[in-house]
């Protein structure tokens, strides 16, 4: 029976210290695992812990895999698989610069704010658009700004918690 591959949000706690990160991201990569979005930021600078999360696909083997291999790294404290969970939250920023044209701007304007999207720069020919919401939302954003003339697009990658505490090892 061929087991499906299904995407999973591991959200790993790490000493926030030198290699730490090329460690995490080198025993993807040294086992032919493929990284979708990863992002990382601290989140006890008293602690000194940073937050990882990486999406990733695959079987639950070459999951359970991932996670008992991480979980023997010495830097990391806690691994949560938080696609799991009964439920979360997922989101991702993403900053769109955009060419637009004077007369378009008004239209523009307010399909942006009904998406709630908001406009962090306006200058003659250009916006600077920043919006947070699932990769899906996302997709949607852009699929409705494919009549503006995109210039440069990043996303931050998915930052996700669980609800609840229930998951968390005291």
């Amino acid at each position: 029976m061929n087991e499906k591959n299904t995407k999973h949000i591991l959200s790993i706690m790490v000493d926030n210290e030198p290699g730490v990160l090329a460690r995490v991201v080198g025993l993807f990569s040294g086992r032919g695992y493929n990284i979708e979005s990863l992002s990382v930021s601290e989140v006890d600078s008293h602690k000194f812990l940073s937050r990882v999360t990486i999406v990733t696909s695959g079987t639950k083997l070459i999951v359970d895999q991932i996670k008992a291999q991480l979980g023997k790294l010495i830097p990391v404290h806690n691994l949560v698989d938080i696609s799991e969970l009964d439920s979360f939250i997922g989101k991702e920023l993403i900053l769109v610069k955009l060419n637009v044209k004077n007369k378009k701007k008004p239209d523009l304007k307010e399909k942006l704010k009904k998406f709630g999207a908001v406009i962090l720069l306006e200058s003659n020919h250009e916006f600077i658009v920043q919006y947070a919401g699932t990769p899906e939302e996302i997709t949607k954003l852009v699929k409705l700004l494919k009549n503006t003339k995109i210039i440069e697009q990043t996303r931050s990658g998915l930052v996700s918690m669980a609800t609840g505490t229930d998951y968390i090892k005291k």
